[in-house]
C-alpha cells in the first residue's frame, strides 16, 4: 500500500519571518518619526530664534529710543494746567537739546551724577516746556534726585535777567513769558496765601522776595563771571556749591570755599529759571532757584494719551495733542 505525501508546515519559520517584518517596519518607523521629527525641530528652534531675535531687536530699538530720541512720562499733578493735565501720558524729545547720559555710576554710591550731552539740533527757548531732574537736599549738599521729575515751563534762559514785579513775569525788561492769565490773576489778588505759598528764593532777611515781587535775577551763562557781593552772595551760593562740589560757607555775608574767600565767579554751566502754569500751586525757581542745564531732560514735544485720574476714563480729545 502507498503512504499519501504529506507536507508539514515550519510554524517557527512564519514567526521568524514576521518578526522580521515587524522589526524592520518599526526600524522604518523609527527612522522615519526621527528625521521627520528632525526636520521639525529645525523649524521648530529656526522660529524660536525668529522670535527671540524679533524681541531683541525690539528692545535694541526700543532702548535706543530712549536713550537717544524720546522719553515718556505720566503726570500726576496740575502744576501746569492747562497745558499739561493729571493723567496726561506726554512724550519728551531728547534730541531736541541733545540727549543726556551720565558719564559713570559713581553715583550709585552716592557720588554727584555728573553728565555729558549729545549735540541737539536746537537750543531751548522761553516758554517751551521742559522735563527735569528735581533737586535734592541731601547732607546739606544741593544736587540732583535722580528719582524725581518736574515738568516745567522754562521763563528765562542763561544770560536773562528775571524779575516778578505784582505778579507779572518781567525778562529782560519784556512781559508774556509764562501763562499770561494766571499771571494777570496773582496780580489782582489781594487775599490770603497758603502756608508756604507767598515767601520766595532766597528765603533771607536782605532780599525778602515773594511770588508778587521777586528779583531782578540774573541767570548765569556758561563762562559768564559775577562779582560777588553782600548783598548777592546769597542768590547765588547754593550754584556755585553745585558747581564745584566744594564746601561753601558765609562769614559775615561773604561767600567762601573752604577756607578761600571769592569776591567773583565764573560760571562754568548754563542755568535756567522754570515756572507753572499755575502760579499758585507750583513749586519751581520761584522757591527752588535756577536749575543748571545738567538737570533737564529735553522739551515736552505731545500728549500721547491721556486717562482721567478720578474716572480712570481715556480722554480721547487729549491723544496726541501738541504741546504748546
Amino acid at each position: 500500500t502507498t503512504t499519501p505525501h504529506v507536507h508539514h508546515t515550519d510554524h517557527r519559520n512564519d514567526c521568524w519571518n514576521l518578526c522580521q517584518f515587524i522589526h524592520h517596519s518599526l526600524v522604518l518607523l523609527l527612522f522615519r518619526t526621527y528625521f521627520y521629527l528632525k526636520k521639525k525641530m529645525k523649524e521648530v528652534i529656526k522660529s524660536i530664534f525668529q522670535y527671540v531675535g524679533a524681541i531683541l531687536l525690539a528692545i535694541v530699538i526700543a532702548a535706543l529710543l530712549r536713550f537717544f530720541i524720546v522719553d515718556f512720562y505720566s503726570i500726576p499733578s496740575d502744576s501746569m494746567y492747562p497745558t499739561i493735565e493729571p493723567g496726561d501720558f506726554i512724550v519728551v524729545n531728547k534730541m531736541y537739546m541733545g540727549a543726556r547720559f551720565y558719564k559713570n555710576f559713581d553715583f550709585l554710591d552716592g557720588a554727584h551724577p555728573e553728565t555729558v550731552r549729545t549735540p541737539g539740533f536746537s537750543s531751548l527757548k522761553r516758554n517751551d516746556v521742559i522735563v527735569f531732574n528735581f533737586p535734592t537736599h541731601t547732607n546739606g549738599r544741593w544736587d540732583m534726585d535722580l528719582g524725581t521729575f518736574y515738568v516745567k515751563r522754562c521763563i528765562a534762559l542763561p544770560g536773562d535777567t528775571l524779575s516778578i514785579i505784582k505778579g507779572i513775569n518781567h525778562v529782560n525788561g519784556k512781559t508774556g513769558f509764562g501763562n499770561v492769565e494766571e499771571q494777570q490773576r496773582l496780580h489782582h489778588y489781594h487775599g490770603e496765601y497758603a502756608p508756604g505759598i507767598y515767601n520766595a528764593f532766597p528765603f533771607d532777611y536782605w532780599h525778602r522776595w515773594n511770588i508778587q515781587d521777586f528779583g531782578p535775577l540774573y541767570l548765569p551763562a556758561a563762562g559768564t563771571t559775577i562779582l560777588l557781593d553782600t548783598l548777592n552772595f546769597s542768590l547765588y551760593r547754593h550754584l556755585i556749591a553745585y558747581e564745584t562740589q566744594a564746601p561753601v560757607h558765609s562769614q559775615q555775608r561773604q561767600l567762601y570755599i573752604r577756607d578761600s574767600l571769592i569776591r567773583e565767579y565764573t560760571f562754568q554751566k548754563n542755568w535756567y529759571f522754570v515756572a507753572g502754569d499755575q502760579v499758585f500751586n507750583s513749586r519751581d525757581s520761584r522757591y527752588i532757584g535756577p536749575i543748571p542745564e545738567d538737570f533737564i531732560v529735553g522739551k515736552a514735544s505731545f500728549i500721547l494719551t491721556s486717562k482721567d485720574p478720578h474716572t480712570k476714563k481715556y480722554v480721547w480729545q487729549r491723544f496726541f495733542k501738541k504741546i504748546k
